[in-house]
């Protein structure tokens, strides 16, 4: 059957002789599907209605910075951004004319702007929250702190209306080539340990979506679909009050995560992932699903990063997991980023001879395949 987050149909006693099989969908997901969902391409849509904003009335001003143009400039012209790190530098500008008052009001806005004023880098939104939220406990800045966790709850709020506006896009797509991948048999020669020793289907599917977006939904139904598949939507979606958006960080294995505890000050887990996933049922039917049976993982488009660490770390770890295969990306120069992959996922393993265990090699991966529009 296939269902959202409610309900979860995996006993908890061990079936030994099925394999059952976890799809990771991250945001190289959305991407290959043609929608702006990077970071760096809400905050380029965030300064376009800045500089929209001063042409019609030469000031903009809300809770992460405030831009006003002195009287006796008013007829300036101001260049619209071409993309984000050209945003970047158009605000730059605007703070060095003694013409223009710029006050950037975020501390995550200010390390956004420190970070990409000299050279391109991928934007990291969760991570300099966390960094920032360490550095102000460091520092005992905890008006700070409050400052930080207000300004990510109304990051959060933008962000869900312009992936809202993102997805209010009617395609479907031709899921057959790329959902048959979801369904195809568990292979002998892709596990190391003794579990099978020729190919089976898997006996269950849990697609685990850390997007917000349901664009996995829209594929039309495979022909070799198995019977039992769930949708885990784990960091919430779109508009669903009953799945609220969970945005923030999830690193309890950090060295500094005990420094936190310590503090007898909540503020600081405000914005920790793990808190925020007992509102809903999603973590409780993930762990209900990697109990229930041994399982394999397939990833598409996460990038496995550290603000995932912990759920992860349970994930990758779990005396369950038998192996991780990647679907990896194919860049433009040709060449991919299988390696990169498992450099991330090794700082989610502890045991590193499990990791090389688990780790399905380059030879026996494939790339992820390119949505085709119906």
């Amino acid at each position: 059957m296939i269902s959202n987050q409610s309900g979860c149909n995996y006993p908890i006693q061990r079936r030994s002789n099925n394999i059952n099989r976890l799809i990771i969908i991250g945001n190289g997901f959305d991407l290959a599907h043609g929608y702006k969902t990077r970071y760096s391409d809400f905050f380029f849509d965030f300064f376009l209605s800045m500089f929209e904003d001063l042409i019609d009335t030469n000031k903009y001003d809300d809770e992460l910075i405030k831009v006003r143009v002195l009287q006796n400039i008013r007829d300036r012209h101001f260049e619209i951004p071409k993309n984000f790190n050209h945003a970047i530098k158009l605000i730059n500008d605007l703070k060095r004319n003694n013409s223009v008052e710029v006050q950037i009001k975020s501390p995550i806005l200010r390390l956004l702007f420190d970070r990409n004023s000299t050279e391109n880098k991928w934007v990291d939104l969760e991570n300099d929250y966390y960094q920032l939220l360490k550095t102000f406990l460091k520092k005992n800045e905890n008006d700070l702190v409050n400052k930080l966790n207000s300004d990510l709850d109304y990051i959060t709020r933008k962000l869900e209306v312009y992936l809202t506006n993102q997805t209010e896009k009617t395609e479907r797509f031709s899921g057959n080539y790329l959902v048959n991948d979801f369904y195809e048999d568990v292979k002998g020669n892709e596990i190391v340990s003794n579990e099978i020793t020729e190919n089976k289907k898997p006996s269950a599917v849990h697609i685990l979506n850390f997007n917000y977006t349901d664009i996995v939904l829209k594929y039309s139904d495979s022909k070799n679909r198995i019977e039992n598949v769930e949708y885990n939507f784990i960091h919430g979606e779109l508009n669903k009050p009953e799945n609220p958006i969970i945005f923030g960080f999830g690193d309890e294995l950090d060295d500094d995560y005990t420094v936190l505890e310590k503090t007898n000050d909540n503020n600081y887990f405000r914005h920790i992932k793990s808190f925020k996933y007992f509102k809903t049922r999603n973590y409780h039917n993930l762990l209900r699903f990697i109990e229930s049976d041994k399982f394999q993982v397939y990833i598409y488009g996460h990038s496995c990063g550290l603000s995932d660490r912990t759920m992860l770390n349970q994930i990758f770890e779990h005396e369950n997991c038998i192996s991780i295969k990647i679907f990896y990306h194919i860049r433009e120069d040709g060449t991919n980023d299988y390696v990169e992959k498992t450099h991330e996922i090794s700082r989610h393993f502890k045991d590193k001879a499990s990791m090389r265990r688990k780790l399905i090699p380059e030879e026996l991966s494939y790339p992820m395949p390119k949505p085709r529009k119906l």
